[in-house]
């Protein structure tokens, strides 16, 4: 065969998938008009995209790249759940943070993203209705728990529905040569994952704090002889070069970041809930909880103590669980931990998040 005998192939294949595509969203507004005959309003539902992708991917066996795969397919269930309804997604902005490539890595480009300031600002947004859900980070492998997005928890009737673990890769950004930088911005967690380095190579040099490490690197492309600690995609985003590659001081930098709104996610088979508590003011009340858990056979992946803002020096527990909140032994667990505490509620269950590739 000749070049133009494959190529001739490849167009042949390439209107077979446009067919498809096409058939595909045919389908997709049907099931969108189904929805609202019956009142179902869930657009997002990441249990179901889930299940489509792995799917995909164990029938794949490796003809395909797997990142491929995931990437196109994400953006053929974004353009299609446009059809339905366009979504909007609330991120820490300006653009081009970690929170807008974790938003563009979960929902695709057919979107809208709404950048917002500061974080804990994005709870409100997704409660006004100004976006459908929100991405916040929650933690961080290297310098722990985000505290102000953890507090919103307490006030929010906002559930998770998803997460997504990011390898964070730090880079110093600017447009001046490193001998020239004067001034440097970030987040206080990106200098926080970047202590060492900064440390050993910028000494001396002045470290300005802001609302997110986007916001540095605008700050940067406007101001001679300034730099950024931020990623590749604030980078692009703001025309600035990397000066200081990976300036990470802990090689598996890793963000959890949660996705919030009106609604959890239903059963995968893989998935967590998130529980909020405070326990009664009696000798071994946390004990008790844990011994709830621990009867049923329920792993806690995490437990977080945060200050009650009801009463002075008392305390309320985030606490992560394996498994939906409809398993039997789960629910089983709730009820009676609901029991033993002045105060419990379910923040979420959803399915445990993938690692996606760093950004």
């Amino acid at each position: 065969m000749k070049l133009e005998d494959y190529r001739n192939l490849l167009d042949q294949i390439d209107d077979q998938i446009l067919t498809l595509l096409q058939e595909r969203a045919a389908i997709v507004k049907r099931v969108g008009e189904f929805k609202s005959r019956t009142g179902v309003e869930r657009i997002y539902a990441p249990h179901r995209e889930r299940e489509i992708l792995s799917r995909l991917e164990a029938q794949n066996r490796g003809q395909f790249p797997s990142d491929g795969l995931h990437t196109i397919y994400t953006e053929i269930i974004s353009a299609c759940r446009a059809l339905e309804r366009p979504l909007s997604i609330a991120f820490l902005g300006p653009a081009g943070s970690f929170g807008h490539a974790v938003s563009s890595h979960l929902f695709g480009k057919s979107v809208k993203f709404v950048a917002v300031t500061p974080q804990p600002d994005i709870f409100t947004t997704v409660e006004s209705g100004r976006a459908d859900y929100g991405v916040v980070a929650i933690e961080n492998s290297t310098h722990g728990t985000v505290r102000d997005v953890l507090e919103m928890f307490q006030y929010t009737n906002l559930q998770i529905c998803g997460e997504c673990f990011l390898p964070i890769k730090q880079h110093l950004l600017s447009k001046s040569p490193l001998a020239q930088i004067k001034k440097i911005y970030s987040h206080p967690q990106a200098f926080a994952q970047c202590r060492q380095w900064l440390g050993q190579n910028m000494s001396g040099v002045q470290q300005i704090e802001v609302s997110s490490t986007s916001e540095a690197a605008k700050l940067a492309a406007s101001e001679p002889n300034t730099a950024a600690v931020a990623g590749q995609l604030a980078g692009e985003t703001y025309g600035l070069s990397v000066v200081g590659e990976s300036i990470m001081d802990g090689p598996n930098n890793t963000t959890r970041f949660l996705v919030i709104g009106s609604h959890s996610a239903a059963r995968t088979g893989r998935d967590r809930t998130s529980i909020l508590f405070a326990v009664k003011d009696k000798v071994g009340a946390l004990w008790e909880v844990l011994q709830v858990l621990k009867n049923y056979k329920v792993n806690m992946s995490k437990i977080e103590s945060l200050p009650s803002h009801t009463k002075a020096w008392e305390y309320v527990f985030f606490v992560d669980l394996e498994g939906h909140a409809e398993d039997g032994n789960v629910r089983k667990a709730l009820t009676e931990i609901n029991e033993l505490c002045v105060m419990m509620k379910i923040l979420g269950t959803y399915p445990i998040g993938e690692q996606s590739e760093g950004f």
